[in-house]
């Protein structure tokens, strides 16, 4: 049965000169064939949203972009289709899959396919952080099977997605080497049981990563950082090895080496959760929600360092961006 829903709504957009985030009062949008409408109850900030946000530059888009990839709520009203009745009333997680209705707002409409049911387990915090970390941590893994690599090394690892993958490469036996930017992030993993960390801000860095790649047989990059880091890691790792530039924490572009594709048969691409779901089908995105399901209901906590109203968003990702390794930082609709 559909909820009383109002007129209009609180939601975050940027300011006409882009720099900037503040709300508006805008009306609530109605879904469409094969949509939902969820109230949202929670939405974390990811490097992705600030990303996002970074390359929407055209006046007219940031007038109606609504930021945040991903939530949780309630399902409170639907558009025609069998899976959008199944899923009124129902508490979800869920990820954005419209251009103007992002779920940094009271509500927000997406595809119901871009949902899927909380169990009682579950909280509304720990849902809204359900889809975008841990489903590319186990595509990472999936990845790294398939293709045979028998260790990864994961730049950015003192994130919330660092945990899980160092979490998962100990549940599937493949040895992860952790790069963190400084002492105090290398410490921390060390502390938390992590046996392979290299600090890039080392002087070393480079001939040790060099050493433990090779002795490890590491040949499978995860690169969130590009810049020049991309390039010292190219040069680092084994013969044949792979780089997945997943992310651009760095805000510069990577630093490509060609002399490493051309004669040491290195490859370079790229990763987007999106499009890696498409091309695995219906029934591996299935199973690995439901993966995901089980890992946060019984090994996967993520940390949240602090929570803010939707009016204070801009005060919600300068907290985030200072201390990412402090854990989530959430926005609270209401």
């Amino acid at each position: 049965m559909k909820q009383n829903i109002p007129e209009m709504m609180l939601a975050v957009f940027l300011t006409e000169e882009g720099e900037q985030l503040a709300t508006r009062r805008v009306p609530v949008p109605r879904p469409g064939p094969g949509e939902v409408l969820v109230k949202i109850a929670a939405t974390p900030i990811n490097p992705s949203d600030l990303a996002r946000i970074r390359n929407v530059t055209e006046p007219s888009e940031r007038l109606a972009f609504i930021p945040g990839i991903e939530g949780s709520g309630t399902v409170v009203d639907r558009g025609p289709g069998l899976l959008p009745r199944l899923w009124l009333g129902k508490r979800v997680a869920c990820s954005s899959s419209h251009g103007t209705s992002g779920a940094w707002a009271e509500y927000m409409i997406t595809k119901a396919m871009s949902c899927v049911p909380l169990p009682v387990g579950i909280s509304d915090e720990q849902g809204a952080m359900m889809l975008v970390n841990p489903l590319t941590a186990v595509a990472f893994f999936d990845i790294a099977r398939r293709k045979r690599h028998k260790a990864i090394i994961n730049t950015a690892a003192a994130s919330s997605l660092g945990s899980i993958i160092e979490l998962l490469g100990k549940k599937h036996h493949i040895t992860v080497v952790h790069i963190v930017r400084n002492k105090k992030q290398r410490d921390l993993l060390v502390n938390r049981g992590a046996e392979y960390v290299l600090d890039s801000s080392d002087i070393d860095f480079t001939d040790d990563l060099y050493s433990l790649s090779h002795e490890l047989q590491a040949s499978l990059v995860l690169d969130a950082i590009g810049g020049g880091l991309t390039r010292q890691i190219m040069l680092a790792v084994p013969y044949g090895s792979s780089v997945l530039i997943y992310g651009n924490l760095s805000g510069e572009q990577p630093e490509i080496d060609y002399k490493s594709i051309i004669l040491d048969n290195k490859k370079v691409s790229g990763f987007y959760l999106g499009n890696w779901l498409k091309e695995r089908g219906m029934l591996t995105t299935v199973r690995s929600i439901l993966r995901v399901r089980q890992l946060l209901q019984s090994e996967i906590a993520v940390p949240v360092q602090e929570r803010f109203p939707l009016d204070k968003a801009q005060q919600a990702v300068d907290t985030y961006v200072g201390n990412m390794t402090a854990g989530k930082v959430l926005l609270i609709p209401g």
